[in-house]
């Protein structure tokens, strides 16, 4: 009977600790002291040393990065919260403490690891391809929450991982991989399978391929099915050759 109890009572327990910890990945402004509500974002932070005009600076950016996309809707507000440094990432993002940001679906809460504003960058908590521009990261995941608006939750997460980041990273017009390599790398069929961050530069390429060569637009990207093998064929004859590799 001890046992019962005592299982009961540790069930009980981590059953509080897991809603809790939903509830504050739900609402978590109350953990930041500060906000900014700037355009169409509404950003969290700590420090009161921030200094506000570079973070409009940032934005203004980001802003830029958003309007080259067909989805972009200026009236639809975005919650950023902007974490001090890896470990309050992590504890905001448990399964993605190596990223350089997360958003949550339905709430669409983006939390973004260890930032510098006056330098408009981001790290992540790895040792290779661990920097970008803060605004764009803030455009990557802003774009992933225009994504979910169009499609629905559902849709949204039924969406193929090179169209979902593909698409994010061709908004934010970079990503965390060196392009001239990227390139190299494509050219000469490495094996970059285990390297998240060649995937999302190959994502970013085909994608931008698509958008570039084909002119599709973003309703048949987001529906229509893509053979993928035969992009990949037809983006390393024309970078290929266009670059020398």
């Amino acid at each position: 009977m001890t046992m019962k109890k005592t299982k009961k009572t540790l069930n009980w327990f981590l059953g509080g600790v897991s809603l809790t910890y939903i509830l504050i990945l739900i609402f978590p402004s109350f953990l930041f002291a500060n906000n900014l509500e700037y355009k169409n974002f509404t950003v969290h932070y700590h420090s009161n040393e921030i200094n506000l005009e570079q973070l409009k600076s940032v934005l203004d950016n980001s802003e830029n990065l958003l309007k080259s996309s067909e989805l972009f809707n200026p009236e639809i507000n975005q919650d950023i919260f902007l974490c001090n440094n890896f470990n309050e990432f992590t504890f905001f993002a448990l399964f993605s403490r190596k990223a350089f940001a997360v958003n949550y679906p339905l709430t669409q809460n983006i939390f973004l690891s260890k930032s510098s504003i006056s330098k408009n960058s981001i790290s992540r908590n790895d040792k290779e391809n661990n920097e970008r521009t803060l605004s764009g990261v803030i455009a990557h995941e802003t774009t992933h929450s225009l994504l979910e608006n169009k499609l629905g939750t559902l849709k949204y997460k039924l969406l193929p991982n090179w169209k979902n980041e593909g698409y994010c990273d061709f908004v934010a017009n970079e990503s965390s991989f060196d392009e001239q390599k990227g390139l190299q790398d494509i050219c000469s069929d490495k094996d970059n399978s285990n390297n998240p961050s060649f995937k999302y530069f190959e994502y970013k390429t085909i994608t931008k391929y698509l958008f570039d060569e084909r002119k599709i637009s973003i309703d048949k990207f987001l529906n229509n099915d893509f053979e993928l093998e035969e992009i990949k064929l037809n983006l390393k004859r024309k970078y290929c050759t266009q670059h020398r590799i």
